[in-house]
């Protein structure tokens, strides 16, 4: 609807233009058919969202495995080793995560990781070792593929990284003070597989659910890296529907990406489930 309306002379002018409400009832006959309706330019919206969803899903894919790498090593150091250096250093490094904006963390890697020069006080830091700026596909060879994923991939989990490390150093701290990992020190299991097996296995569950709250930031996130990058992918295609004003473009993938949330937080209810049984007995038993 905002869209739609957005202040434009030279379309208010053009003859024929329907009203948004019939549009959308006319687009909404047409999600009925299957169909996300015609685009404004060459290509249908269908054809526009299914060229561009691969490429996403797998900056998608790759973001959250750095970022559960990252979370869950950070989060067993900070309750196993609570206070010291170490912890100290990754909680920092999540303070970091956390209260820096996705458009700054972008273009820094830029600057250290591809252009290989960034000048602080005088002092030049950084190294050309990713490429930016272009997509390789697979099927050009596994390390241009990496090179032109590497830093996209990064910057996305740097953020999620930081909000998965808090909740779950936090979620495993309570676990170490419950009655189970006091009786488990007293029949002298040791603290690496108390923090591996009664504080890390218990906490699960709530590592799935952050992953699931995440996933609207995710697709935001998902829209800012890929412009940085220059990605061809899901959220440019929508940020130069709005450009253009493409209205049955917006709306189709729009419509996209609430389907996505959707079936992600379905499967991460399902997966919560099999982790923890007990939320089924629960549920049971009311």
């Amino acid at each position: 609807l905002l869209v739609h309306n957005y202040p434009d002379r030279s379309r208010q002018d053009e003859p024929g233009v329907v009203p948004a409400m019939e549009a959308y009832v006319d687009w909404i006959g047409g999600v009925v058919a299957g169909e996300l309706g015609e685009s404004s330019y060459s290509e249908t919206v269908g054809e526009g969202v299914s060229r561009t969803i691969p490429l996403s899903m797998q900056l998608v894919l790759y973001s959250q495995i750095l970022a559960v790498a990252i979370a869950v090593p950070g989060a067993m150091v900070g309750a196993r080793l609570r206070g010291k250096r170490a912890d100290l250093a990754f909680r920092a490094a999540g303070l970091f995560g956390l209260s820096t904006p996705i458009f700054v963390v972008g273009p820094l890697l830029v600057f250290l990781f591809a252009v290989g020069s960034l000048s602080v006080f005088g002092v030049e830091l950084g190294f050309s070792l990713f490429s930016s700026g272009r997509y390789r596909p697979i099927g050009d060879g596994i390390w241009p593929h990496i090179s032109s994923m590497a830093l996209p991939s990064i910057t996305m989990a740097i953020t999620t990284a930081a909000v998965y490390l808090v909740i779950l150093r936090t979620e495993m701290l309570q676990q170490l003070r419950s009655d189970h990992v006091l009786l488990a020190r007293s029949k002298g299991v040791s603290d690496k597989r108390i923090v591996r097996m009664h504080a890390l296995r218990p906490a699960a569950p709530t590592m799935v659910a952050s992953i699931a709250a995440q996933s609207g930031l995710i697709l935001g996130n998902l829209v800012i890296t890929e412009r940085i990058f220059l990605l061809p992918g899901f959220g440019d295609y929508v940020i130069v529907a709005i450009g253009r004003r493409d209205v049955l473009a917006v709306t189709g993938a729009l419509f996209v990406a609430a389907i996505i949330l959707g079936v992600v937080n379905l499967f991460a209810d399902a997966l919560l489930l099999a982790v923890d049984p007990r939320l089924d007995q629960s549920a049971r038993t009311r």
